[in-house]
Formats: C-alpha cells, sequence, structure tokens
C-alpha cells in the first residue's frame, strides 16, 4: 500500500447526488464496508433515500464555496461523483444539464485536486456518451457524442468524462489526484427514478402496452447494487495499485453485467410483475419504420416551433428511439482483466423486488421517495 495512504483504506468519503437511485445503493455499501470511515453525502434533497450513519448535507455541485467548506471540513480521501439530472425525468431547465454536468463536475475536480486529503476521484459517467448506435459488444475507446449533439443529457455527460480524463492525463505527479471513470451500463433495481415509476405508472392505467420495434434489441443492464460496488472496487484499485492488474488512474471502464438481455424482455418483466401476471398478449408492436417517422415528424415539430430551443420529451428523444429498437451492448473486458470486475446476476429477481418494494411505498414516483 502507498505510504501516502493511511486505514481504513477509503477513510472519509464524499459522495455528491447519494440520495440518488445509484447513491442509495453506494451509501449503503460505504457504510458496511470496513475499509471505509465517515461517510459524508452532499444532495440537492437530502430527505429521502437517506442511511442512518451517514451525514447528510444540501447543496448542489455548482455551489463551489459551499463544496470547498465542505471538503475542507470533513477532509475526504475519497470523492465518488454521481450528481447529475435525473436523465428520464428532468425536473429543471435544459441547461441544468450543462451546469450541473460539466460547469459542475470541472469545478468539483478542481476543488479535489487543490485539497490535500483528497486522493481519490470516482467519476460516475454512462454508456450513454457513446455516439453512433447500434452498438455492439462497444469498447471503451468507441467515439463519444460530439459537444455539438442535440442529446442534452448524452453530449454534456460525454463532455463531463472527457473533461475528468484530461485532467488526469495532465497529472503528472504520482501522489496527486488519481482519477478513474465508470461508464454505467443501463441500470436497474431498488428506488429506481427513472425507468420504474414510467413502467408502473403504464401498468397501472390498464390498458395496452406498447412495444416498439421487433423486440429482438440487446442491451447490457447491471443492477445497482453491481454498479455502487463497482466504484467502490475503482476506489481501492486507485488507492491500492496493488488490488489492480494494470493502469487505472485515467482510465475508463465499462460496467455491465457479464449477459446483455432482451430490452423488451427487460421491460416486459416490470410490467409482469406491476400486474402480476403474464403480459405477452396485452403488448401491442409498433413497426420500426413507423417508430423512426413518428420520431422524426415530433423533433421537426419542436425545432420549427421553437428554433431549437425546446427538446422534445425523453420519451420522444433520439436516445429512447435507439434503446427501444437497437442493440447497445457493451464490453466489459477491460473491467475484468483490471479490476477483477465479475458481478453476480440476479436480474429477473432484482426486477421482481424492485417492483414489489415500489408498489408497497405507494407505487409510480413517491415510491422512490
Amino acid at each position: 500500500m502507498p505510504a501516502d495512504i493511511k486505514l481504513p483504506l477509503l477513510g472519509t468519503v464524499l459522495v455528491t447526488g447519494g440520495c440518488g437511485f445509484l447513491g442509495y445503493a453506494l451509501v449503503r455499501q460505504l457504510l458496511d464496508d470496513v475499509e471505509v470511515g465517515e461517510v459524508h453525502v452532499v444532495d440537492r434533497v437530502v430527505d429521502k433515500n437517506r442511511h442512518s450513519g451517514a451525514h447528510y448535507t444540501v447543496g448542489t455541485i455548482t455551489d463551489r464555496s459551499l463544496l470547498e467548506q465542505l471538503l475542507k471540513q470533513i477532509t475526504p480521501a475519497v470523492v465518488f461523483h454521481l450528481a447529475s439530472p435525473n436523465a428520464s425525468f428532468p425536473t429543471g431547465p435544459r441547461t441544468d444539464f450543462y451546469h450541473t454536468n460539466v460547469e459542475g463536475t470541472r469545478s468539483l475536480l478542481a476543488l479535489a485536486a487543490a485539497s490535500p486529503s483528497v486522493k481519490a476521484f470516482v467519476h460516475c459517467s454512462t454508456v450513454d456518451i457513446y455516439d453512433g448506435p447500434p452498438h455492439v459488444n462497444t469498447a471503451e475507446t468507441h467515439p463519444l457524442f460530439p459537444p455539438s449533439s442535440p442529446e442534452e443529457y448524452a453530449r454534456t455527460k460525454a463532455i463531463a468524462d472527457t473533461v475528468v480524463l484530461d485532467a488526469a492525463a495532465r497529472s503528472s505527479d504520482p501522489r496527486g489526484l488519481r482519477i478513474v471513470s465508470l461508464r454505467i451500463a443501463h441500470m436497474y433495481g431498488s428506488r429506481c427514478s427513472q425507468q420504474l415509476p414510467a413502467l408502473l405508472a403504464l401498468s397501472a392505467s390498464g390498458g395496452p402496452l406498447v412495444r416498439l420495434g421487433s423486440g429482438t434489441n440487446l442491451c447490457s443492464v447491471v443492477s445497482s447494487d453491481n454498479a455502487a460496488a463497482a466504484h467502490i472496487l475503482a476506489a481501492k484499485a486507485l488507492l491500492d495499485p496493488a488490488r489492480a492488474n494494470g493502469k487505472i488512474h485515467g482510465e475508463a471502464f465499462n460496467i455491465a453485467e457479464p449477459e446483455p438481455v432482451l430490452f423488451w424482455y427487460h421491460t416486459m418483466l416490470f410490467w409482469a410483475a406491476a400486474r402480476g401476471r403474464p403480459v405477452t398478449d396485452e403488448v401491442w408492436t409498433v413497426p420500426t419504420w413507423l417508430v423512426r417517422i413518428v420520431y422524426g415528424l415530433v423533433a421537426w415539430g419542436f425545432w420549427l416551433c421553437t428554433a431549437g430551443h425546446v427538446q422534445p420529451p425523453v420519451s420522444l428523444s433520439y436516445t429512447s428511439l435507439t434503446w427501444t429498437t437497437e442493440d447497445h451492448t457493451y464490453s466489459t473486458d477491460k473491467a475484468k482483466k483490471r479490476l477483477g470486475w465479475s458481478p453476480k446476476s440476479d436480474h429477473d429477481v432484482v426486477i421482481r423486488r424492485s417492483v414489489e418494494e415500489a408498489m408497497n411505498r405507494g407505487g409510480g414516483e413517491g415510491a422512490v421517495r
């Protein structure tokens, strides 16, 4: 273990966005890990998804003075950067993505690099940053969405990913801040605030369920528990290189479970769990060619009426179109080799349990609060 690292290995940690979907799972695992000291969370809203034993601060990562003061006060050794606006159901203006994902990440990274206590920075990225789907066993070297892309979430997360890795490339001091970016696949699990509320609402309506395209497209997925474990695994590898098999600092890693699943099998599991019965006979299929025409007309209409200032709803975006009709699978060979990434997957069980938990809390958006 490097001489500048003290025990416990991860010491005090700070989690941005720690009250979100992934944050909830990560904070729980950090609290249970004997190699972790105090666990601190900063989030916009801290009255949901809380854990006894963690310390919570209300704030945003765009508040530089708050973050600077917090870092001085708690002196974390590791920063886990998860904060990002909800991609599926954004609650703020379109500019919120840029302010948080780009400006907030850049500011937080600079503060972490300047802090004498922070040794590791684990950035939560996404496979949504990869340009030009369909993606088949796509590796980390694949081109990212360009900054000019109209897909605001994908382009701003791509910019943030580049900012993080560029900062690592400029760091020549071996004792300086150690940085890694984890590109998370389509995530599912307990307290999902993105896909789950919409699927439960649709199921509760009692009406027909709609599948877009042939239903043969595959996607890589990862449970929130497995994604959280990957963040801790990466942090430990940054601080103790003996645990890694190769270079970690300045690298990006795809994080997904071993086997991709059919996107519509994945989706229909939620519907079946919510309705308590198989739903195959209740699903209407819309052909891909018609889906593309509708999406194109919607995008053209929004551009014509708003001069490009307002984007279509996420459910009618280019990203949604490609995920529902095209392959999105990603190679995790790099994570397996260097990080020892070897997750256990109970895909169907996790989905059924997450639906049951959400319905017991009332279903819909309220189910994840």
